[in-house]
C-alpha cells in the first residue's frame, strides 16, 4: 500500500503511479491511499484507474490529523498489507502512526529528495528521528542521498537500499510528431539552437543561476534560445529577472505541458540549474533517452547520471560561470554534443531502464519482507554508480571527523561490562571514534582506569533519584563535547533512562548494551519492562551473542512489537590475549598455593555472589574425594565468609583456597589444569575467555551464552545447572588424563585466539557506531 498526500504532476506522484502499473501481479500487488484530492484529473491518477489499481481518496485537509489517522487504519485494516509505502512528510507521519497501531508488518519510507526546500525545525526534527527506529528500512533514489537520509533524517544505514528510478527508453519515439513543425510553432528558427529545461519555478530549482549563465551565452552567441518548460509560484520573479537581463526576446516561457516528449524533442542541450533536492531527476532520464546532451548542476544523484565528459557537464551549484562554460562547450561542438546524447542515450538503456527499477524495487520488497536475503546495505555502491563529479559539502557522503560516543554509567563500578568496554574503549581506532565517559551518581573504582587509558571521566554528582538538574546537564555536556552517540548498559538504571532521554535532545543517537542474560531464573530481567517498551527510542541494541538476542527475544519481548522495535548488532565480549603461560608462573603460582605436580589445580574466577554458587562446585569436589584435587578461588564479594563456612561444614578446607580480588589472574591461570563455573545464570563471562586463552580446558555449567563460547567435548564439557555429580564426573575424568587436558586446553587456546580478541571488539563496536550514524 502506497501512502501519498496527493498524486497532482510531480516526478515523486510519477514515479509512484509508473510503479503501481508496472509491477508483476504474481510478486506485488499494489494499492495507493492519497490524504487529499487534488490528484483525480491529473494524468497520476488516470493512470492508476486504467491499470485498475486499487486507489481511495480520503479527501481530507492538511490540518485534519485525526481524521487521515483514522481513514488510514480504516483502510489498513481493510486491505490487511504486508508493507506500507510512505511518500511525504504528511504521509511519513500520520501513515507510521497509523501503521503502528493497525499492527502493520512493515513500514517503509521512500525517499525521493535530498534536503528539504524549508529547513525542518527542531521539533519536526526529533519526530523524523524518533519515528525512524520504528521504520523497517528506507529506499532512496541516488546514492547522493545517504547525507541528507542519515544525518538529517536519522535512519540506520543498514536500512538503506537505493533503486534508481527508471524510464521506457521508447518513450521518446513514441508519436508522429515532426520537431521541426514543433520549433516553428514555438518560433524558433530552423537555424537557431534550443538549451532547455523541464522544471516547476520553485526556488530550489535555482532558475536566476540559469538566466545569469544564459546571459553569458547570449552575449558569445545570438543564434541560441531558452526554452523553459514548467511554472509554478517564482514564475513573476523570474520574467522580472528575465527583463533585467535583457533576455525576454532569447527565452521562452513555455509553462506546464502535458505533452514534455513533445517540447523535448525540439531541445539540443538539456539543463538543470538545481542547488539542492535533486535526487534521481526525472526529466533528466528523460532528456538522455532522447539523446540530448545534457548540462546540470552536481547536486544529490545528479552526479551518477551523468558520467562527466561522457554523456554530458556536471557543474557546481550557483556557479553561473561554469554553468555557462559548460553550457558554450557543448554549443561549440556540435559533433562532440552529438556524441555525448548518443552516449546518454546508451546510459539510459544499461542502467536506467524502467524494467529495471520496477525489477530492483520488487527485489526490494522481498528483502523487506523477508522472504529473500538482505543485499549488502546501500553503502555499498553499484558498479554503474560513477564518483561524484564535484564532492564537497553537498555530496560529500563521510564527514571525516571522528565520532565522539560517550558512556554513561551511574558509577563505573568493577564489573565484566564495564572492563570490557575500558578496554574496548582503549583499543578503537582515534581516527573513527573518539570516547567519553560520564558518571551520574559517583565515579567509581575503574574510573582511574578508563583515565589511564585517555578516556576522560565527567561526574555529574547526581543528588538522589529525584534530582532535576541531572538531565539539563547531561544534555549540556553531550552537546558541548559534541556527542554523536549515547552508550548505556542494562546494569545502569538511571543511566538506561536518562542517557537515552538525553541522546535526542543533544542531538544524538542512542545505543543500549546488554550485558547479561539468563536472568529469569531467579525472576528478574536483563531489561526493564519499560526500557523493553521504549527501544524504538535507540538506534541500536548491542549484544554478546547470538544466544543473548535469542534469549532476550523470547523471554523479554525485545523486537516483539512496534515500541520494542530496535537494530540488533553483535558485539561479541573479548579480551587482552595473554603471552603463553610460562614454566615461572605456573611453579610460582603452584607454589604459592602448595600444591606440586601431582596435583590438579582446579581454578573459577568469579564473584562470590549468589549467581556464581560456588557451593554447586564444592559439592562436586567433596563427592570426588579426591587428595590429587586442589581449587584456587579468585575473586571477592558478599558470600565469602559464607562459602568458606560451607568449605569447613564438607570438610575440605585442604583442598580449596580462597585469593580474594587479585591483578594477577594471568599468572594464576598459568598455574592451574582445569577452569571451572558452576554458575545458575551467566552471560558470556569473560574468566571462561581468559581460561581458554591460557589454554586450559573448561568445565562449566551450560547457562547463559556459554555454547556459545565453547562445545561440549571439544574445548571442555558443559553440564546441567546445579548437576554436582555431573561436574564432578567431568572434573574426574580431565584429572585422570593429561593427555585429554592438554588436547582440549589447545582446541580453547586457538579459539580463544580466534574469536575472543579485543581487537575484535572494537571492530564490531566501531562498526556498530558508524551504522547508526550513518558512516
Amino acid at each position: 500500500m502506497f501512502v501519498v498526500p496527493t498524486l497532482a504532476v510531480g516526478g515523486a506522484e510519477r514515479h509512484a503511479a509508473t510503479l503501481l502499473t508496472s509491477v508483476d501481479p504474481e510478486r506485488v500487488r499494489g494499492s495507493v491511499v492519497c490524504l487529499q484530492d487534488r490528484g483525480r484529473r491529473g494524468g497520476n491518477w488516470a493512470r492508476i484507474e486504467a491499470a485498475d489499481v486499487r486507489r481511495t481518496e480520503l479527501h481530507r485537509g492538511k490540518r485534519d490529523v485525526v481524521g487521515m489517522i483514522c481513514g488510514l487504519l480504516r483502510e489498513m485494516h481493510r486491505e490487511q498489507p504486508d508493507i506500507v509505502v510512505l511518500r511525504g512528510f504528511n504521509a511519513e507521519i500520520l501513515g507510521r502512526v497509523a501503521g503502528i497501531l493497525a499492527g502493520v508488518p512493515h513500514l517503509l519510507v521512500w525517499v525521493r529528495n535530498c534536503g528539504d526546500v524549508v529547513p525542518a525545525g527542531r521539533g519536526r526534527r526529533l519526530l523524523n528521528r524518533v519515528l525512524a527506529r520504528m521504520t523497517d528500512d528506507v529506499y532512496g533514489v541516488a546514492y547522493g542521498q545517504l547525507p541528507y537520509i542519515t544525518g538529517e533524517l536519522g535512519y540506520d544505514a543498514e536500512k538503506l537500499r537505493i533503486v534508481y528510478n527508471g524510464i521506457d527508453p521508447t518513450w521518446i519515439d513514441a508519436g508522429d510528431d515532426d520537431p521541426a513543425a514543433t520549433r516553428a510553432e514555438l518560433g524558433v528558427g530552423a537555424d537557431e539552437t534550443v538549451v532547455g529545461t523541464v522544471a516547476v519555478m520553485r526556488p530550489e530549482k535555482d532558475h536566476p543561476t540559469l538566466l545569469r549563465a544564459f546571459r553569458q551565452v547570449a552575449d558569445r552567441r545570438d543564434d541560441v534560445r531558452l526554452a523553459l518548460v514548467g511554472d509554478g509560484p517564482e514564475r513573476e520573479r523570474l520574467e522580472a529577472l528575465i527583463d533585467e537581463l535583457g533576455l525576454r526576446e532569447r527565452v521562452l516561457l513555455l509553462g506546464h505541458h502535458n505533452d514534455v516528449r513533445r517540447l523535448l524533442r525540439t531541445f539540443d542541450v538539456f539543463t538543470l540549474s538545481s542547488r539542492t533536492v535533486e535526487a534521481c531527476p526525472n526529466s533528466l532520464l528523460e532528456a538522455m533517452s532522447a539523446g540530448i546532451p545534457a548540462v546540470c548542476t552536481a547536486v544529490g544523484g545528479v552526479p551518477e547520471m551523468i558520467v562527466d565528459g561522457v554523456t554530458g557537464r556536471v557543474v557546481p551549484s550557483e556557479d553561473p560561470d561554469r554553468l555557462a562554460g559548460g553550457l558554450l562547450e557543448l554549443l561549440d561542438d556540435p559533433a562532440a554534443a552529438r556524441e555525448m546524447g548518443a552516449a546518454g542515450r546508451r546510459r539510459v538503456r544499461e542502467v536506467f531502464t524502467l524494467d529495471r527499477s520496477v525489477s530492483e524495487a520488487q527485489n526490494a520488497f522481498e528483502e523487506t519482507v523477508g522472504r529473500t536475503p538482505r543485499s549488502p546495505v546501500a553503502t555499498q555502491r553499484r558498479d554503474d554508480a560513477p564518483e561524484l563529479a564535484w564532492p564537497g559539502p553537498r555530496t560529500e557522503v563521510l564527514d571525516r571527523r571522528p565520532l565522539h560516543v560517550t558512556l554513561v554509567f551511574d558509577v563505573a563500578a568493577h564489573g565484566g561490562a564495564e572492563t570490557v568496554l575500558r578496554n574496548t574503549f582503549a583499543h578503537l581506532d582515534p581516527d573513527r571514534v573518539v570516547t567519553d565517559v560520564v558518571c551520574l551518581r559517583e565515579e567509581g573504582p575503574l574510573a582511574g582506569d578508563f583515565r589511564a587509558s585517555g578516556v576522560p571521566v565527567t561526574v555529574l554528582d547526581r543528588r538522589g533519584k529525584s534530582d532535576p538538574t541531572t538531565l539539563p546537564r547531561l544534555v549540556a555536556h553531550l552537546r558541548r563535547v559534541r556527542t554523536d552517540v549515547v552508550v548505556v548498559c542494562n546494569y545502569h538504571r538511571a543511566s538506561l533512562l536518562l542517557g537515552r532521554v538525553a541522546a535526542p535532545l543533544a542531538g544524538a543517537r542512542s545505543v543500549v548494551a546488554a550485558h547479561s542474560m539468563d536472568r529469569k531464573v531467579v525472576g528478574a530481567r536483563v531489561l526493564p519492562r519499560w526500557a523493553v517498551d521504549t527501544l524504538f527510542l535507540s538506534s541500536g541494541l548491542a549484544l554478546l551473542s547470538p544466544a543473548q538476542g535469542q534469549y532476550l527475544r523470547t523471554e523479554e519481548g525485545v523486537n516483539d512489537g512496534p515500541l520494542s522495535r530496535v537494530r540488533e548488532y553483535l558485539v561479541p565480549n573479548g579480551i587482552e590475549m595473554p603471552p603463553p603461560p610460562s614454566p615461572t608462573d605456573r611453579a610460582s603460582t603452584r607454589a604459592e598455593l602448595g600444591v606440586d605436580d601431582g596435583h590438579v589445580l582446579i581454578a573459577i574466577l568469579a564473584r562470590l555472589n549468589a549467581a556464581k554458587t560456588h557451593e554447586v562446585l564444592f559439592e562436586a569436589v567433596a563427592g570426588l574425594d579426591d587428595p590429587r584435587l586442589h581449587v584456587a578461588v579468585v575473586g571477592d564479594g558478599s558470600r565469602r565468609a559464607e562459602l568458606e563456612a560451607d568449605v569447613a561444614r564438607r570438610r575440605i578446607g585442604s583442598s580449596v583456597t580462597f585469593l580474594g580480588q587479585r591483578r594477577d589472574v594471568v599468572r594464576l591461570l598459568a598455574g592451574a589444569d582445569v577452569f571451572a563455573l558452576s554458575s545458575n545464570h551467566e552471560a558470556v563471562p569473560l574468566s571462561i575467555m581468559e581460561a581458554m586463552a591460557q589454554g586450559l580446558p573448561v568445565v562449566s555449567t551450560d547457562v547463559g551464552a556459554i555454547r556459545d563460547l565453547l562445545t561440549d567435548g571439544e574445548e571442555g564439557y558443559l553440564v546441567d545447572r546445579g548437576d554436582a555429580a555431573t561436574l564432578g564426573a567431568r572434573l574426574r575424568k580431565l584429572a585422570d588424563d593429561p593427555d585429554l587436558r592438554a588436547a582440549m586446553g589447545e582446541r580453547a587456546r586457538v579459539r580463544a585466539h580466534r574469536d575472543f580478541t579485543i581487537a575484535g571488539t572494537a571492530e564490531a563496536f566501531s562498526r556498530m557506531v558508524e551504522s547508526v550514524t550513518g558512516r
